[in-house]
């Protein structure tokens, strides 16, 4: 298992990255009050316009109410396209009274976590 963490004066956020056979099952989590806020998972397939490049496509679900579901869907696809398997990501992310700075902070930070896993796995 990988375990990625990222910690800003105002939040920690923390990524798993567990082998299943050949595919991935991902969690983030972090800030306040981690939870599973959504969930995707993304399948590779050959892409649609060039047949020799890997793409995925993503199904989600998102509990009511929560806002993970982009940064679920981000993850999956990035990681299922780069590692060619299937991938599952859950995606729990709260911050008490968060200032539009500190989501963008949580994002870029979730950003580079991804970019590390990528490079890592791929």
């Amino acid at each position: 298992m990988l375990r990625i963490e990222k910690t800003t004066s105002r939040f920690t956020l923390i990524m798993t990255i567990e082998r299943m056979g050949k595919d991935l099952n991902v969690s983030l989590y972090g800030g306040d009050e981690p939870h599973i806020g959504a969930v995707a998972l993304a399948v590779p397939h050959a892409g649609l316009r060039d047949r020799e490049k890997v793409d995925s496509s993503v199904s989600l679900l998102t509990v009511c109410g929560h806002k993970e579901d982009e940064l679920a869907r981000k993850i999956s696809h990035a990681l299922a396209t780069a590692c060619n398997c299937t991938v599952a990501v859950a995606c729990g992310i709260h911050i008490d009274n968060a200032t539009p700075q500190e989501i963008k902070d949580v994002l870029a930070a979730a950003d580079e976590m991804l970019e590390k896993v990528v490079g890592e796995l791929s």
